[in-house]
């Protein structure tokens, strides 16, 4: 195994997946860990766990990841109705495994087999729409 975070891999893939679809134009995609400057509508993927897989043998690369997908939007300029059109674009996006797993596969870093939606939630901070998927993405490190 390489000495990257299985972490860091998966947001770094999930980013530039959604950064790379056209519809997000104008829209901030960054890691858990950026330092960007934050700003409104933003998307922020975010791994907070990697663990081996209950089902699959530790020790051979293989990872359950936790992704969360944070979509932000502002309640001055955005209506609740469009940030929930956003979410729902993104969530679309989120369910192509072939698509994803593509981007996994060119960063050479690992590979994707599935993605696994797990939950949304919505909480309203101050004067911001904050919406979070939840995914598990199994994945393997190249041996």
């Amino acid at each position: 195994m390489g000495t990257k975070s299985i972490r860091h891999i998966v947001e770094t893939a999930v980013s530039a997946y959604l950064t790379a679809q056209a519809e997000f134009a104008g829209i901030q995609i960054s890691t858990g860990d950026s330092a960007d400057v934050q700003s409104l509508p933003r998307v922020i993927c975010y791994c907070p766990t990697a663990n081996p897989p209950p089902d699959l043998p530790e020790g051979l690369g293989n990872f359950l990841a936790q992704v969360e997908v944070h979509v932000l939007s502002s309640a001055d300029d955005t209506s609740l109705t469009t940030h929930r059109a956003r979410v729902a674009a993104v969530a679309g996006y989120m369910d192509s495994v072939t698509d994803l797993g593509a981007v996994f596969t060119s960063g050479g870093d690992a590979s994707m087999y599935d993605i696994t939606p797990q939950a949304e939630s919505d909480d309203h901070e101050s004067r911001i729409w904050h919406t979070t998927l939840s995914y598990g993405v199994l994945c393997v490190l190249p041996a």
